[in-house]
């Protein structure tokens, strides 16, 4: 087993994830027991003019990374990663 740890701060608007093609509640700090399997965690990012977003995986260690953006005019931010 694996644990997944997410946190996030979104400035203005909404940050949701989706892990394996599902919701995941939306309340930060996400914390998950995973399978060994391979899963690939996705976001969006859904922000009025200017909203700024942190995006923050501690764990596991093989997919540590923190990605921070400014969205401008009618921007929105997606992405995914393997875990």
């Amino acid at each position: 087993m694996k644990k997944l740890v997410v946190s996030a701060f979104v400035e203005k608007g909404e940050i949701h994830l989706i892990l394996d093609g599902s919701p995941v509640a939306s309340l930060f700090p996400v914390e998950l027991e995973l399978s060994d399997d391979e899963h690939v965690l996705q976001w969006y990012v859904d922000s009025p003019i200017g909203g700024q977003f942190t995006l923050s995986i501690s764990s596991p260690k093989s997919a540590e990374m923190q990605l921070t953006k400014r969205l401008g005019k009618g921007e929105k931010d997606w992405g995914g990663v393997g875990i």
